[in-house]
């Protein structure tokens, strides 16, 4: 026992170490260059699959940097079998959108190029921006204007403007498999066997913002990538073949779990695999090539729950394969949890700056009632700013918000 005691001790001790050098050294370089965390978590079944996949990367894409954007929010919800439901938030500036991502002011379907007009324009036509902007074949995925809604506020002075988006996605299978959805997150794997077109389940969020990109997806669709023999099961997925044999820039984890009450007896790519009872987890890193297919055999235990366990963890800590799959689950968590922090951080900031809006417009003809609402409201900014729940960027522009309005009751 008291050897016992001693194995989890230095255990503890060089995982703790060793995530924390490697999360240090991996945020520092993502800055450099694009390099994606991706954690696959599959559990697969004789009929279906359920699968959730969460990565990131700390590197701003170009048009966030450029101040061009300054967050982007995209939320999707399975509603019914043909029926997607789509939450777009943004916030941009469009001195500078305009002369960098549009082509030409004579291509915009309105007189004049400014932002009073883009707002009035977007809100009269809802589809026009997702389509023009983001390249949103709204006809060929069944996104009816008449259930889309825009809001879109702005500033005539700073020209930064506030556009909220939600939309129906009708057409599923066309969505999919023309880019959208699983084939545009699920890179590398063939999804051949997976009923993309009968989801029963899909949740997506992600967020763009100066911190990078943070997302997370799951979803549920009939498959048939488990197949059983007598007490064994066999689960295979192939690569797609734009990555068979090739590196990339992702260190990707990817946790299949078979079955309960069988255990893993072998897995391939075997120098890719860590097997830890019913549970077989690749690790590659930024140098692996892609392999051919993933596959995993699991059958009946053939040890003791005890034996089991004694012999995952030793696996787990006494190895440097065990050690990197520590380390890439270590900072797949970090950019999880600082991307939820982000993605709150907005939507506070979101609420508050409508709160803003919706008193001006609630008490434009009562200035005491105003001003005490006023109040009120730069107290709670200023405790959320405190209380790091806003960022400096973002509690500057709340404080622009308001000295606006109030300038505009004067």
């Amino acid at each position: 026992m008291r050897k016992i005691r001693i194995f989890w001790s230095y255990a503890l001790i060089v995982f703790f170490v060793f995530a924390i050098v490697v999360s240090f050294s991996s945020i520092c370089y993502g800055a450099d260059e694009k390099n994606w965390y991706v954690h696959d978590i599959i559990f697969p079944s004789l009929e279906e699959v359920k699968w959730s996949e969460e990565g990131g990367t700390e590197q701003a894409f170009s048009w966030i940097s450029d101040g061009a954007w300054y967050t982007l929010s995209v939320q999707q919800s399975l509603v019914s079998s043909s029926d997607i439901f789509v939450s777009w938030y943004e916030q941009f500036n469009w001195s500078i959108v305009l002369p960098s991502y549009v082509q030409s002011i004579y291509n915009l379907p309105y007189q004049s190029a400014s932002v009073k007009d883009l707002s009035n324009y977007s809100v009269a036509n809802p589809n026009w921006w997702i389509s023009y902007m983001w390249k949103l074949d709204t006809q060929f995925y069944g996104i009816s204007p008449n259930t889309t809604k825009v809001i879109c506020n702005y500033d005539n002075v700073s020209s930064e403007v506030e556009m909220w988006t939600w939309f129906h996605i009708s057409r599923i299978p066309e969505y999919f498999v023309s880019g959208g959805g699983l084939q545009r997150w699920l890179a590398g794997f063939d999804l051949t066997p997976v009923s993309t077109g009968n989801l029963k389940a899909w949740e997506f969020n992600q967020n763009w913002n100066m911190n990078g990109t943070h997302y997370s997806l799951y979803f549920k669709a009939p498959a048939n990538i488990l197949t059983q023999h007598g007490d064994n099961f066999t689960f295979s997925i192939n690569v797609s073949p734009f990555y068979k044999g090739l590196p990339s820039s992702t260190q990707q984890t990817i946790e299949i779990n078979m079955p309960p009450n069988t255990e893993v007896k072998e897995a391939s790519p075997s120098s890719m695999v860590l097997l830890r009872g019913n549970t077989a987890i690749f690790v590659k890193t930024r140098e692996d090539n892609y392999p051919t297919a993933f596959t995993v055999v699991s059958g009946p235990p053939a040890k003791s729950f005890g034996q089991a366990v004694w012999e995952g963890a030793s696996v787990w800590f006494l190895t440097p394969g065990g050690w990197a799959a520590i380390a890439s689950l270590s900072v797949l968590s970090f950019t999880g949890l600082r991307g939820r922090r982000i993605w709150n951080r907005s939507r506070l900031y979101r609420r508050l700056y409508k709160s803003l809006v919706t008193v001006y417009d609630m008490y434009s003809k009562d200035l005491i009632k105003f001003n005490q609402e006023m109040d009120n409201i730069s107290r709670t900014i200023i405790r959320m700013l405190i209380e790091d729940h806003i960022t400096d960027e973002q509690f500057d522009r709340l404080l622009r918000r308001r000295d606006d309005l109030l300038q505009r009751m004067q």
